[in-house]
């Protein structure tokens, strides 16, 4: 089993989409698109996609913190090896009252941010990493 992704790997992937370039081939990690999780309890991307994984990754739109999610820490810049600003992450925290029972879910959402040859630039298409609850 490989490590999980790190930010910058999950950002680099990001950037593939928004490029419209596949993933590179020595991407050692999935990231699903077309999820749509926001009417469902997040347990639910673990029972479809999670496959025993420590967190899952999708494509999505930016979505509205009133779906449940609000953001737990100051967003930050991630670099590059060079030092190059390449793109923010948030950590965001789910609203532990909405679902029974009360798991508390956290997750990353990364935009690409500061990177060029983008073939469409949508700010509201994001990457998001759920982390199954410990």
């Amino acid at each position: 089993m490989h490590p999980p992704p790190t930010d910058l790997e999950l950002l680099d992937s990001l950037a593939h989409k928004l490029r419209g370039l596949p993933p590179p081939p020595s991407q050692p990690f999935t990231v699903h698109d077309g999820i749509y999780i926001f009417n469902h309890n997040p347990s639910y991307l673990y029972d479809n996609y999670g496959g025993g994984a420590d967190c899952v990754n999708f494509f999505c739109n930016q979505f509205s913190y009133q779906d449940g999610w609000k953001v737990a820490a100051q967003t930050q810049e991630i670099v590059d090896g060079s030092g190059a600003k390449v793109g923010l992450k948030d950590t965001l925290v789910f609203h532990e009252s909405r679902w029974l029972p009360r798991t508390r879910w956290t997750m990353d959402e990364f935009m690409a941010r500061y990177q060029e040859g983008f073939k469409w630039f949508s700010d509201s298409t994001r990457l998001y990493r759920l982390h199954r609850p410990a």
